[in-house]
């Protein structure tokens, strides 16, 4: 019996590991702006379940706050004026749908996007 648990809780560590790394690296979104469409970088850096990084965007580069990954899920906030954007996300292999939460008040942000990952 305890053979069995213990193989059983090294495949759901294997599990979550494995999405964890997935999340390493560049993924793209395109949303629409107040002059139309603009691309966006996010450039995701994962050490254990902590995440880190950029996010690039034509109005220069933004740093990623508080990540931290649980599975197949994640959340980081972006400093936007001073105020924390937090955002809540999911991967499925090599896409990720992403909630933006809005500021501190819940108001603002485009609500959600996908990102794809970026070939290297």
């Amino acid at each position: 019996m305890k053979k069995w648990l213990f193989v059983f809780a090294v495949m759901i560590l294997g599990t979550l590991v494995s999405n964890a790394a997935g999340i390493d690296g560049k993924w793209k979104a395109t949303m629409e702006g107040p002059d139309g469409k603009m691309e966006l970088t996010f450039n995701f850096k994962v050490d254990g379940n902590v995440l880190t990084g950029i996010v690039s965007t034509p109005m220069g580069e933004m740093p990623i706050s508080n990540g931290k990954i649980n599975g197949n899920e994640f959340s980081f906030d972006i400093d936007m004026g001073g105020n924390a954007m937090p955002h809540k996300c999911t991967i499925e292999g090599d896409t990720i749908k992403m909630k933006m939460m809005g500021g501190p008040d819940g108001g603002g942000g485009p609500g959600e996007m996908v990102l794809k990952r970026v070939a290297e």
